[in-house]
């Protein structure tokens, strides 16, 4: 069995997880990236706080860590959107290096963010290496819902409902969805905004392509959640007064030519006390079916997923390759490197660059 070599691109509070992750799954990380002066230049083991050193400096310069330590992989947590990924999943693949992202967009950016994925599908062809997007969604959102289906004689409607703390994800990520604004400062922003696709219409391009089916039309909207009590923001360092918003719903449908209509409903918002992530599916038809996933740890599962994936993105074929392409996401039970295809040359892809 030979062990993987991985670069943690990104050392913020997923990467940090993933750090300890993969060294306790025996992957050699080789590599470490942030931008943050803070970081730069400290031991990643002080970085990521594992509480202890591991030889590894994070570096700023992506371009001569992705170029000189012959990784397998890079496991990359800087971004949600396609648009913030392209320059670093581009480097990547220039380098000959394969990527794994928890980038939302990536999980199925064909359908919102086409060019450039075909760029990097085209690029990373060449260079033989494979791009992945993966996280919570991977499993919770696709994969399992997939399984769900395939116990269906006929569907007429598929209908999924999330939700996620904005306070697990630090203070930008409350900023960003609105917490502690008015509801009429959010309807003009709404109004306003140059916003990505929400994260569901992802979701959703995953499923249909699994399905099978083609998109007649696409529908979004969004609708600001309200505080109906003092509800406490551990990020922000405030508490949000009823009539303030706490977060907001972005919901996405999918009607297709075969009849079949795909309806997701994504919620990151302010927990009060005693609430927990939620993921829940209804699929009408024979049968009607449910799928209930209470009280989901979103934030560690996102993580588990991202490092459980390795071994399936090396063995991938070239490429952009979407999680509906993988094989399904399995335990792993002893160090990653032993679920590598055998046989596979280790430095095939600095090769494949000269």
């Amino acid at each position: 069995m030979r062990r993987i070599k991985a670069v943690v691109y990104g050392v913020g509070a997923m990467n940090s997880i993933a750090t300890r992750m993969m060294i306790e799954k025996g992957v050699d990380i080789v590599g470490a990236l942030a931008r943050s002066p803070d970081k730069v230049g400290k031991d990643l083991g002080d970085v990521a706080g594992l509480g202890y050193q591991t030889g590894v400096i994070v570096e700023d310069d992506p371009d001569r860590v992705l170029s000189t330590r012959e990784a397998d992989i890079a496991v990359i947590a800087v971004a949600s959107y396609m648009s913030d990924m392209y320059e670093h999943l581009r480097r990547c693949a220039e380098h000959g290096v394969n990527a794994v992202t928890i980038s939302e967009e990536a999980l199925y950016p064909w359908n919102t963010a086409p060019m450039h994925t075909a760029e990097l599908d085209k690029l990373a062809r060449q260079n033989g290496v494979t791009i992945t997007g993966t996280g919570h969604q991977d499993t919770y959102w696709v994969n399992l819902v997939s399984l769900v289906l395939g116990t269906s004689h006929r569907i007429e409607t598929v209908t999924g409902r999330a939700s996620w703390n904005v306070d697990d994800y630090g203070p930008e990520v409350a900023k960003d969805q609105r917490v502690d604004t008015t509801v009429e400062d959010f309807d003009q922003w709404l109004a306003e905004a140059d916003r990505p696709p929400s994260f569901g219409r992802n979701t959703l391009g995953a499923l249909v392509e699994d399905l099978g089916v083609t998109v007649a039309e696409v529908t979004s909207t969004t609708r600001p959640e309200v505080a109906d009590q003092p509800v406490t923001s551990t990020a922000l360092g405030l508490t949000v007064e009823p009539g303030r918003v706490v977060g907001f719903t972005d919901v996405d449908t999918v009607r297709t030519h075969e009849g079949m209509t795909l309806t997701f409903e994504m919620t990151g918002r302010l927990y009060k006390p005693g609430e927990a992530d939620i993921n829940d599916w209804t699929v009408t038809g024979e049968p009607e079916l449910h799928l209930s996933n209470p009280a989901v740890p979103t934030g560690v599962t996102t993580v588990t997923q991202l490092v459980n994936r390795i071994p399936d993105v090396i063995n991938a074929p070239p490429g952009f390759v979407t999680i509906e392409k993988l094989p399904r996401l399995r335990y792993r039970t002893y160090p990653l490197g032993a679920y590598l295809d055998k046989g596979r040359p280790r430095f095939v892809r600095k090769r494949m660059l000269s």
